[in-house]
């Protein structure tokens, strides 16, 4: 561990404000045109979010960046 007061590689902190409702997490642009999310399927497959589309990892990378 290279910190003492990390747990799992998270800051005390951080997990302290998860537990005391503290935490709050980056919120997702849903006026954005276009996919914002992917489930993976397998075989180095996604399906995408909201679309639906089944694409490989390069063409993932490519919808939603780096």
């Amino acid at each position: 561990m290279n910190n003492e007061n990390e747990i799992f590689g998270y800051e005390w902190d951080y997990i302290k404000d998860m537990q005391q409702g503290n935490y709050k997490p980056n919120a997702v642009n849903f006026d954005k045109i276009g996919d914002y999310g992917c489930d993976p399927i397998g075989n180095n497959m996604f399906k995408m979010v909201p679309s639906g589309d089944i694409v490989s990892f390069e063409e993932r990378t490519r919808r939603l960046g780096p």
